[in-house]
């Protein structure tokens, strides 16, 4: 309940008693005062006709007593008068019935009148000759008491009323701005900085609203700080100064771990691009046109990395880029070749010499095996640039396939396609599943409640499991990745209602990009959310930072629609790309997950460490809870663990099952 309403009703409840106690007191004084009045009243007109009666020594005469008591009876109110001799033998009696007009029975019960009966002594020199006795009426007092009963109600009712309404505007005025500053604390809580306008002109509440405004100020520059900060490093360590792509080192770390993780990255093509004459160009343009043409470069391979999902471009030494493009067969390396050179042909310069800027490209395909590294592809890559650079003109080159990974390749493929062109929309569902693996917290486990992540896993028609990096191309390429995500949260919220929350907590369910980005597939998973509750709060969403920054605005009403919802959400694979982690404060997420090229090695590389723990940091502040993963050793556990990190995936923590 609102303070203001809390105040106001409170203030009634204690109107409504002195109302009612300021009306009783004043009817029972009028009452008492009334009572008194008949007293006084019916004494008065004993001692009078008493009086009468001795002075005029009538009182043997019947006849005189009965004109001189009639005469009194008739002009006042009275309900008796009795005058009898002094032995009590009665001489005259006049009486009229108590019967009272006007006023309501209840009343007259609530508020009875006693009735004086007053008397007078009739003397005959010293001796007691006779007794008046005189009643008075109580219907004028009854009548009176209900006239001022009234009254006073109404008045009374009036001015609480009055009374009341400035009450409540005055404390609505005077306690609105403590909505203003719910909804300022509320905001801090959600990473929105807003600040109060109008302050209150209630001494109190006008210095904490400024404390308010002050914390405010104060929590944004820190965290705006301690972002620009982490941001000027990371820029350092990871981002090449001239052309804002990832530099070297961050390029061969991330590949390394894709490289390391085939459930996500099956197959792919790498081209290493390398600007010939650069340096005679840099010798006589100057630096800055050198620059110039290495941003030109950067910007004209930037398109064609937007073409690929979850590309990664980077600028290596000098003038060579290389840039991965995960979900490439090899079929698909010459027109990749072939983009490349078209979109540099803008920097060529004619007519061609050995000195002349011209673009050179070498493509190597990957596909997984127990062979495959980082040393060997990129090998395979430089090989490939050799050879187009030895033809003189501009151009790419890429070895050929071996038979027998093109064979073997194809045999996957149709194991794919076979699941993914089966059964309800366009699925083969018997062929998919779902195993957990667990989440540990690093800090407090027993209150930790991200508990597990839900991957799904793809049987081919032999029975093996084919991994992610090879369907999910498949089931993009065909239109299925929506078809396949509703599957996924189908299977986990069935597990929850048949067994209870995975591992005593939340299951994190990643979502596609096209799935987050579609507003038919978002009212879909509500409307299962709203019919699940108990299900809805025991999961987490997780969406890829590439799939934010790409399309920031709808991801975020999307997650906004999923947490009203009574559901988590996450940042998966938090640091892949090159945005600024700046980004978290626009956006309502309640974990974000790191990337897994920044805790593969993190014991033996201080960068990443600072990295991670500047991010802690920035998440902390904004509320968000941080997870790891790749967790592989107790080693790297206790290191992210002292880093602050919130929680833990790996092996070390638990294999998916």
């Amino acid at each position: 309940m609102k303070l203001s309403r809390l105040l106001v009703g409170l203030i009634a409840l204690l109107w409504v008693v002195v109302f009612f106690a300021t009306l009783l007191v004043v009817v029972n004084n009028t009452r008492n005062y009334l009572h008194r009045s008949m007293e006084s009243h019916a004494q008065d007109t004993a001692t009078s006709l008493g009086l009468s009666i001795t002075q005029g020594k009538s009182y043997n005469d019947a006849v005189t007593i009965e004109l001189m008591t009639s005469a009194i009876f008739d002009r006042g109110y009275y309900s008796e008068i009795l005058v009898k001799k002094f032995s009590g033998e009665p001489i005259f009696k006049k009486r009229v019935e108590k019967s009272v007009e006007g006023v309501p029975g209840w009343f007259m019960n609530a508020f009875s009148l006693p009735t004086p009966r007053m008397d007078a002594t009739v003397m005959d020199g010293w001796r007691k000759a006779a007794i008046v006795e005189v009643e008075s009426h109580p219907g004028h007092a009854y009548k009176e008491l209900w006239e001022i009963a009234k009254s006073s109600f109404w008045l009374l009712l009036i001015v609480a009323v009055i009374s009341l309404a400035v009450v409540a505007f005055v404390l609505r005025r005077a306690l609105r701005p403590l909505g203003d500053m719910e909804r300022q604390a509320l905001d801090i809580s959600r990473r929105k900085f807003t600040l109060l306008d109008k302050l209150p002109w209630a001494r109190e509440l006008h210095r904490i609203s400024q404390a308010l405004n002050d914390m405010c100020r104060a929590v944004e520059r820190m965290l705006g700080e301690q972002t620009a900060l982490t941001e000027k490093m990371r820029q350092k360590a990871y981002v090449d100064g001239v052309t804002g792509l990832m530099n070297r080192n961050d390029f061969s770390e991330k590949l390394n771990h894709l490289i390391a993780t085939p459930e996500i990255f099956g197959a792919g093509a790498l081209a290493l691009v390398r600007i010939n004459g650069f340096a005679k160009y840099n010798e006589k343009n100057g630096r800055a046109a050198g620059d110039a043409l290495l941003q030109k470069t950067a910007q004209l391979l930037g398109k064609i990395a937007d073409d690929h999902e979850r590309a990664l471009l980077a600028r290596m030494d000098g003038p060579e880029f290389a840039l991965m493009a995960p979900d490439v067969e090899a079929p698909g390396l010459a027109p990749l070749g072939e983009a490349i050179i078209k979109a540099l042909a803008e920097i060529e310069e004619f007519p061609h010499t050995e000195t002349s800027v011209m673009a050179h490209a070498g493509l190597a395909h990957y596909e997984h095996s127990d062979g495959a590294s980082f040393g060997k592809l990129m090998q395979a890559a430089n090989q490939a640039l050799a050879v187009a650079h030895g033809r003189g003109q501009p151009g790419w080159h890429a070895p050929q396939a071996v038979a027998g990974a093109d064979a073997a390749a194809a045999a996957v493929s149709a194991q794919v396609n076979a699941v993914f062109k089966g059964g309800n929309a366009g699925i083969a569902e018997q062929f998919v599943s779902v195993q957990y693996q667990p989440v540990r917290g690093c800090q407090n486990d027993i209150g930790w409640g991200y508990r597990a992540e839900a991957l799904v896993r793809v049987a081919g028609t032999d029975g093996a499991i084919i991994p992610a990096g090879l369907f999910i191309p498949v089931a993009k390429r065909l239109g299925l990745l929506g078809a396949l995500d509703r599957l996924v949260v189908a299977q986990v919220m069935k597990h929850i209602a048949a067994n209870g929350p995975v591992n005593g907590g939340a299951a994190a369910v990643n979502l596609s990009p096209e799935s987050i980005n579609e507003a038919g597939f978002i009212d879909w998973l509500c409307a299962q959310l709203r019919q699940q509750p108990n299900a809805a709060r025991h999961i987490i969403f997780e969406v890829s930072e590439s799939s934010i920054i790409n399309k920031i605005e709808s991801v975020k009403t999307a997650l906004h629609r999923l947490r009203e919802c009574g559901a988590h959400c996450s940042i998966d694979r938090f640091g892949q790309s090159t945005a600024s982690v700046g980004f978290l404060r626009s956006i309502e997420v309640d974990y974000i997950k790191i990337d897994g090229s920044y805790t593969r090695g993190i014991i033996e590389s201080s960068d990443r460490q600072f990295f991670v723990q500047a991010l802690v940091g920035i998440a902390h502040g904004l509320g968000i809870q941080v997870v790891t993963e790749y967790i592989e050793t107790e080693a790297e556990f206790n290191a992210v663990k002292g880093l602050m990190v919130d929680g833990a995936q790996g092996y070390f923590v638990g294999k998916p099952q």
